[in-house]
């Protein structure tokens, strides 16, 4: 996805508000397993409002997947080197709904700061900051 939609890939602004250990390396594949069991009918957690709100859109990202690796195989067979609009368009749908799945996932998991919570983390912060260069 960098390579072929660099400036398309969905935003993750997002991704600031969520606690500091839920950010890391891993995230992705706890993500994608999310999706799987949720798409297969599982309820995480004991969170099942949250999981069956999320069934629908855990289905259209496996199944989004799926028409990646066609669009890749099919792709494959062709020059490497010039990705396709289909190939385009498939990663597009992807990250879009990958993002989208994230966000929804990690806020029934985990509390997700509010806006004005992030604002206020960073106002204090700055304060410090200020104070650090007065000494």
């Amino acid at each position: 996805m960098d390579e072929c939609i660099p400036e398309d890939r969905a935003n993750r602004d997002f991704c600031v508000k969520f606690p500091e250990e839920v950010r890391h390396d891993n995230l992705a594949g706890q993500l994608w397993f999310g999706a799987e069991c949720l798409a297969a009918g599982s309820i995480i957690m004991n969170r099942e409002v949250e999981s069956v709100a999320m069934r629908p859109l855990a289905k259209d990202l496996t199944c989004s997947l799926e028409e990646v690796r066609n669009v890749t195989r099919d792709q494959a067979l062709r020059d490497l080197n010039i990705y396709s609009d289909r190939m385009c368009q498939a990663l597009r749908h992807f990250d879009s709904l990958f993002a989208e799945f994230e966000l929804s996932y990690v806020s029934a998991m985990v509390p997700v700061k509010s806006p004005r919570e992030y604002y206020v983390q960073q106002e204090v912060i700055v304060l410090f900051v200020r104070q650090w260069r007065g000494h």
